[in-house]
């Protein structure tokens, strides 16, 4: 695909991989990182994060990812799996999804 999901989060899908998509946070800015996963974790499953919950906190706590990159210094990245998905989160801004259903089937 290749195709911007949606322009208002950044997310994007690996033009080299279907199933793995990518969104950035700004570590500079007002959005949390926490707030930057769930909604590229809702846009990845095509639900409304206003009206589904994204059990983000059944797997790391969302203040502690928070307080991981706020004042991080160095490089720093953390991964994790939630609703078959895989996170990575990295300190310089950039967020993976793989879509394990959908990168295990190729």
């Amino acid at each position: 695909m290749g195709n911007d999901i949606s322009e208002s989060s950044g997310l994007t899908e690996a033009p080299d991989r279907s199933g793995v998509y990518r969104a950035t946070y700004d570590p500079e800015g007002q959005t949390t990182v926490s707030d930057t996963v769930i909604a590229a974790i809702a846009e990845v499953a095509g639900v409304d994060p206003t009206q589904t919950v994204i059990p983000l906190s059944e797997t790391i706590d969302p203040d502690a990812l928070d307080a991981l990159f706020a004042d991080c210094e160095g490089d720093a990245q953390v991964t994790f799996r939630v609703s078959g998905l895989e996170v990575l989160v990295r300190s310089d801004g950039r967020v993976r999804i793989v879509d394990e259903s959908v990168s295990d089937a190729e």
